[in-house]
């Protein structure tokens, strides 16, 4: 009788235990159940928020016209690329790379698939796409036919129906961004780059990771992250560069801004951008500044700061890779210029592939590259969009 009972106790818990698990966790439409993933065992996000967060997501994308690129109307894709369809093998993506590459820079190009493949990209959950615009007259050493053979064999390449030029950057970056929230919708971050930047994939697919575990990922915050400019002087001096008139920006002081090297975004910051640069008399030639920072500020999307990630000397990166080769030191820095030197993007991230295959070490006291690096200084991110360089020079008769 006694054991007739128990029996009895343990089929009633049994089915206590059933119940709890039976109506505790939330089901999808198909009936499967929706286990938490690691790291979401924090607060959770209610319904109500997810919903909010939905419609407002929704309401930013469809606010986006496909044929617009700020106040450029009748934007078309010379090469438009499907590559991220939404119910294909990449919709889940963790993130896309989108290269901003003049047209003409196929070398470069090439150096980036060289030193890390498009394959090996997707394993880690990333695919990168090269953005370019069309063939400006004055170049002679590219053709449209160039181009359209790259694409059929790498299949890695948009381009928009506006003329490569300094001042037309702006519309490329746009071009990056709504290409990957309109054609790419399922990647979870973006990363905008310039071709000529060496990068540390490894590290960053990490730090990628590790955000969309975090708590603010899971309620879809606003993301703008990367090298801040802050209380940057506006240039007036005309013979500069990056002269500004008063028409084209009235403040004296531009608002933070991340610069265009390579900074990580989401979706939802990237739909709200491409919106808000869409609105009535919105542009800026100067495209990290206007994006980044005059339409961010209207947002009011507050940048984050890695700065320490960044070296603005590329002799530090030679460095990195010489000191990893011979000492199997990891490097301090992840992201930096190749200094015009297209084989250091491929020898930093060989390097560094061999590097975390084989555990490499911290730099130990005293053995940091600023003590240990010496080599001709070349380039620096210009806090101020670069300064005007006047020399003498003797004129023949």
């Amino acid at each position: 009788m006694r054991k007739f009972q128990r029996f009895l106790a343990s089929v009633a818990a049994l089915a206590v235990l059933y119940g709890v698990y039976r109506y505790s966790f939330r089901k999808d439409s198909e009936g499967n159940y929706l286990f938490l993933l690691p790291g979401e065992g924090g607060r959770s996000v209610s319904d109500s928020e997810q919903q909010s967060s939905a419609v407002s997501s929704e309401r930013e994308w469809s606010s986006v016209d496909p044929s617009r690129l700020a106040n450029l109307t009748g934007f078309e894709y010379v090469i438009a690329n499907d590559i991220c369809k939404e119910n294909g093998s990449f919709s889940e993506l963790l993130g896309v790379i989108l290269v901003t590459s003049y047209v003409g820079h196929d070398e470069i190009r090439a150096a980036h698939r060289q030193a890390i493949s498009q394959q090996k990209l997707l394993s880690m959950g990333l695919l990168r796409i090269f953005s370019l615009a069309s063939i400006p007259p004055t170049e002679r050493f590219i053709t449209q036919a160039a181009i359209e053979a790259e694409q059929r064999l790498h299949g890695d390449l948009i381009q928009g129906n506006f003329v490569e030029a300094y001042r037309n950057l702006t519309y490329k970056h746009l071009m990056s961004l709504q290409w990957a929230t309109q054609h790419c919708r399922g990647a979870k971050y973006l990363l905008k780059m310039d071709d000529d930047i060496v990068y540390d994939p490894f590290y960053i697919q990490n730090y990628l990771s590790d955000l969309h575990q975090s708590e603010e990922a899971r309620t879809h915050h606003h993301l703008l992250a990367g090298y801040v400019f802050r209380s940057k002087k506006v240039i007036r001096l005309q013979a500069n560069k990056w002269y500004v008139s008063r028409d084209e920006f009235p403040g004296d002081i531009y608002p933070p801004y991340l610069s265009g090297w390579l900074y990580i975004t989401n979706q939802r910051t990237a739909r709200a951008l491409a919106a808000e640069s869409q609105k009535a008399g919105s542009f800026f030639w100067i495209d990290d500044t206007f994006i980044t920072g005059i339409l961010a500020q209207r947002l009011q999307i507050q940048p984050t700061a890695l700065n320490r990630w960044y070296s603005s000397n590329s002799e530090f990166l030679d460095c990195c890779i010489r000191d990893m080769k011979r000492y199997s030191y990891q490097c301090d820095y992840y992201v930096g210029p190749n200094g015009g030197n297209g084989k250091l993007i491929m020898e930093f991230i060989q390097e560094l592939e061999r590097c975390y295959d084989n555990a490499c070490y911290q730099r130990p006291p005293g053995k940091s590259l600023t003590a240990t690096c010496v080599a001709e200084y070349k380039q620096q991110i210009q806090p101020d969009h670069g300064t005007a360089m006047i020399s003498q020079m003797k004129l023949r008769k």
